[in-house]
């Protein structure tokens, strides 16, 4: 089985992915979203696009049901350049009344570097989700995952 670190260079390459969560009585819900990979954690930010509240399924499902599956991948029209890495693993929410400073500034400063259109975003005054892979699995048609 791979580590988070094998699949490092493909996640931070990776513009988006799907994030998959489930309520406790196990009713899934998938979410595209941003992410940065940050020590032994990714992290997904919840930014300032429109929301009609901060109280999100992905959130709300997380602080009942910590596990997540959190899939990035390539398609090419040319099959062998296909590629996917999957993660698995507990999350947990970070509030930002609750963060750890120095960790929050990290992971902002490397989301923002990652996507130039949080630098507009106040995320500092926003959740953040951390995920913690305790699985990783990867696919190649080729071998190669770039």
């Amino acid at each position: 089985m791979a580590t988070l670190n094998d699949v490092r260079a493909q996640l931070e390459a990776a513009r988006h992915g799907y994030l998959s969560t489930a309520s406790a009585d196990a009713d899934p819900h998938l979410q595209p979203v941003v992410f940065q990979v940050v020590g032994e954690a990714v992290y997904i930010a919840i930014d300032e696009k429109p929301k009609t509240t901060l109280r999100l399924r992905r959130l709300t499902n997380i602080e009942e049901n910590p596990r997540f599956a959190l899939l990035a991948d390539r398609y090419d029209d040319d099959w062998s350049r296909l590629w996917w890495v999957l993660l698995r693993g507990p999350a947990d929410v970070l509030w930002p009344s609750k963060w750890d400073k120095d960790e929050a500034a990290r992971v902002i400063k490397a989301l923002r570097a990652k996507y130039p259109q949080y630098e507009s975003m106040d995320l500092e005054e926003r959740p953040l989700l951390r995920l913690r892979p305790d699985r990783v699995m990867r696919w190649s048609a080729s071998g190669d995952y770039r």
